[in-house]
């Protein structure tokens, strides 16, 4: 299940009042996740203490858990310990993320608090390695979960590469998984550097289609209406949306069969994106003329014409959509109709096999 975050700043600029508006906001369109810091640089104390009832109050009433980043400092503004985390719970917090400098054994004491509060570990820190250590020495793996971290600084974010090791790392422990996008307003507290001049949707696509992330967090403060919308409009679909601009020769028909429907990847090809469909009795008249039998270059998108019943397939009710990975040549049975957007090209390889896609068109 996909679902959503946001970022709430306390002891800052922010009013109480700011950041409670800005979580109805959210709730309204199912956000279920809050994740906040009590030590981030910047921040009034004494203000974190005051807020945080007020927030965390209005978070239960909305349904929203919170996660707050800890160190060793905050245990000591709130008066916590390894061994009674209580505080924490009085003043409304549902999970703990550890940042630096807690080790493997107090990871595996704080899964065990009798607050009963989770246990998130920073995924940029904890690696196989350390989970394997954690797990053997009995930590109770169900009030564990993970995050990645965020980076203001530009060029600083880490490498996609480096979350889908994680996400395939956390996934083998069945921990679940969040990680942070940016504001199409600041485009600063991002965790994937390449995503980071991304709109924020379109790197919510792309990381919500990666095995072992559940969760996907707007890390800037007071995002948009339309930040909040689009994201929580992918977190309710199990489909990759790519986007492609039609060529000029594509005709009604091959539009009507291309664009806005679900489709399911064929497995076992290299070559392309395959779906293939079959017309119903009666609708063979919706079999494609050939028309733009040009070469196909990575990213065309290509409908099989009338030609494709001929030889051995004896396709006479079907036809098939390819999106292509590589350059190919022309061939006179195949029409090319459209192109997939270059920002999009990573989602035509992150549709899994028999996974589901769904083909947008944009001017």
């Amino acid at each position: 299940m996909r679902n959503t975050g946001i970022s709430i700043f306390t002891g800052m600029e922010f009013t109480v009042e700011d950041n409670v508006a800005y979580m109805e906001r959210a709730a309204k369109r199912g956000y279920k996740r809050i994740f906040t810091s009590m030590q981030r640089p910047g921040s009034d104390p004494e203000r974190v203490k005051v807020e945080m009832p007020l927030i965390s109050k209005r978070a239960r009433e909305l349904d929203m858990d919170i996660a707050t980043d800890i160190s060793p400092f905050a245990l000591r503004i709130f008066n916590a310990t390894r061994n009674d985390l209580s505080p924490f719970k009085e003043a409304g917090v549902t999970s703990l993320r550890l940042d630096d400098g807690f080790s493997n054994k107090e990871v595996v004491d704080f899964t065990k608090n009798s607050a009963g509060l989770k246990i998130e570990l920073n995924a940029c820190h904890y690696l196989y390695k350390d989970l394997e250590e954690i797990i053997s020495d009995n930590a109770n793996s169900k009030q564990m979960q993970a995050s990645f971290n965020y980076y203001p600084k530009f060029e600083s974010g880490i490498s996609l590469d480096f979350v889908k090791q994680q996400a395939e790392t956390y996934s083998h422990f069945g921990i679940p998984l969040f990680v942070f996008v940016h504001s199409s307003e600041l485009h600063t507290r991002t965790t994937t550097e390449s995503f980071r001049f991304m709109k924020p949707e379109r790197a919510a696509e792309e990381l919500f289609s990666i095995d072992g992330i559940d969760t996907v967090i707007i890390g800037d403060p007071l995002a948009s209406d339309q930040d909040l919308d689009q994201i929580a409009e992918i977190s309710l679909r199990d489909y990759i949306k790519i986007r492609a601009k039609s060529r000029s020769l594509i005709s009604a028909k091959e539009k009507i069969l291309l664009y806005d429907k679900e489709m399911i990847a064929r497995p076992g090809t290299e070559l392309s994106l395959r779906y293939t469909f079959r017309f119903p009795k009666g609708e063979e008249h919706y079999l494609i003329e050939p028309r733009s039998c040009v070469e196909r270059n990575l990213g065309s998108v290509s409908i099989d014409n009338i030609r494709y019943r001929e030889g051995n397939n004896h396709l006479t009710n079907a036809s098939e959509i390819n999106v292509w990975m590589r350059n190919l040549p022309a061939d006179n049975r195949i029409n090319v109709v459209a192109d997939v957007i270059e920002e999009d090209i990573p989602l035509v390889r992150a549709v899994k096999p028999f996974g589901k896609f769904m083909i947008k068109e944009v001017k």
